[in-house]
């Protein structure tokens, strides 16, 4: 018996007649995935405090259905991440869009927080290995000598969770179904993205070999040489995801404390306050170097902390949302100046594994303190909470400055 081979730079030859798009509108189409993908990561944070009260469980629960999401995306990156530098982006990213529409419906038909978890585990299964394969493909496809694959990583990231909670709270308050309506919303798109990807080009060259040999995990890695430089410039990431997992576990939760009735709009509010305008300053900063960008950002994420802080403890929603809208200057601008530093130490071949790594940083920043987080607010309350938190990823903010003030200028 043979063992299968992918051959994937030798197509047969029906597929020399598959429809293609230009390296240019596969860029865009891939920042639109992205963007896609994290429209479905931050749909249901709206829903929380409904599902809270459909099923009656704790802040610590709801902060283990959010690690759920990460603890897969994390198994997946540390599995996957690196595939598609070895048998191209399209497979890794159709097998994931596959993956995305069955997780998607089982949150839509979820009967209860089992269901949930399971959804959410699933999910984070396909956003990781899908976030490599994106990533990478934006780094093949975007125009020679330019920073601009790292840049509509971030604005992609940032606008995606901004639309997915924003849209979310929207049907939720306003919609029937729901917590259904946003779910079978996004499986639509999704199975409309699944035949765009075969006609992306495939930017990735491979050799042929054996399958078992080419789907074996691969880890992802620090490029060789540079793990001092990665380690420091890695900080950035700490700093903005323990921030964004923040707020998108226990943020929802916290405006809506702030205001009277139920207003589940208010919840996908605070996520898009954060990550939309986050997009906003990614696009208006996008000329700065990834140095003066954290040099930047990490005093206006202090600055804004405080606010939150101080409205939190306070009772104001307007002095929350306002300083929501300030730490989104910050994260946003955190996010693009770190992950335009750490991509550029990645060499071509190891685009997606270097990308990988950057982001198992980054959701396990935001995995750790979103689940301490939970558990804090079940005995100490939401208030109580926050203030840790601000103080925490105040912490984080200063150290991501000093870090990569103490880089090598060569690496920034």
């Amino acid at each position: 018996m043979t063992t299968p081979e992918l051959a994937l730079d030798h197509p047969p030859r029906a597929a020399a007649h598959r429809p293609a798009m230009s390296r240019r509108g596969a860029f865009w189409f891939v920042g639109a995935l992205l963007a896609l993908f994290l429209m479905a990561s931050t749909a249901p944070s709206p829903m929380y405090a409904l599902y809270q009260q459909r099923w009656g469980f704790s802040a610590t629960v709801l902060t283990e259905v959010f690690g759920a999401y990460m603890v897969g995306i994390l198994v997946s990156l540390l599995l996957f991440g690196a595939l598609s530098d070895r048998i191209g982006r399209r497979p890794v990213l159709g097998a994931a869009l596959l993956l995305e529409i069955v997780a998607v419906l089982v949150l839509a038909l979820s009967p209860g927080v089992g269901w949930l978890l399971v959804g959410r585990a699933l999910q984070g299964i396909a956003t990781g290995a899908a976030t490599g394969a994106m990533s990478g493909a934006l780094l093949d496809f975007q125009p020679p000598g330019s920073n601009r694959g790292a840049t509509v990583n971030g604005v992609a990231a940032g606008a995606g969770m901004a639309l997915g909670s924003g849209i979310s709270g929207a049907l939720v308050q306003f919609a029937p179904a729901p917590t259904a309506l946003a779910y079978l919303l996004l499986v639509v798109a999704f199975a409309v993205a699944l035949p765009l990807v075969g006609m992306m080009p495939e930017p990735v060259r491979t050799e042929p070999r054996p399958l078992p040999r080419a789907l074996r995990p691969r880890r992802p890695a620090v490029p060789a040489g540079r793990g001092k430089a990665f380690a420091l410039l890695a900080t950035t990431m700490l700093a903005a995801w323990t921030i964004g997992g923040m707020f998108m576990s226990l943020g929802p939760s916290v405006a809506k404390s702030l205001v009277s009735g139920t207003p589940y709009l208010v919840g996908g509010l605070a996520v898009a306050a954060v990550t939309g305008v986050g997009s906003i300053s990614q696009l208006v900063c996008s000329g700065w170097l990834g140095r003066r960008a954290v040099r930047v950002a990490a005093p206006v994420l202090i600055a804004g902390l405080a606010v939150v802080a101080a409205s939190a403890l306070g009772g104001s929603a307007v002095g929350f949302f306002l300083g929501s809208a300030v730490v989104g200057v910050g994260w946003g601008t955190m996010f693009m100046g770190g992950f335009r530093l750490l991509t550029g130490l990645a060499d071509p071949e190891n685009r997606a594994a270097t990308s990988s790594m950057i982001y198992i940083v980054a959701y396990l920043s935001a995995t750790i303190p979103a689940v301490g987080l939970g558990v804090l607010t079940t005995r100490a309350g939401l208030v109580t909470s926050t203030l840790v938190f601000a103080a925490v990823a105040a912490l984080f903010s200063a150290l991501a400055w000093a870090s990569t003030s103490a880089a090598d200028p060569g690496d920034t």
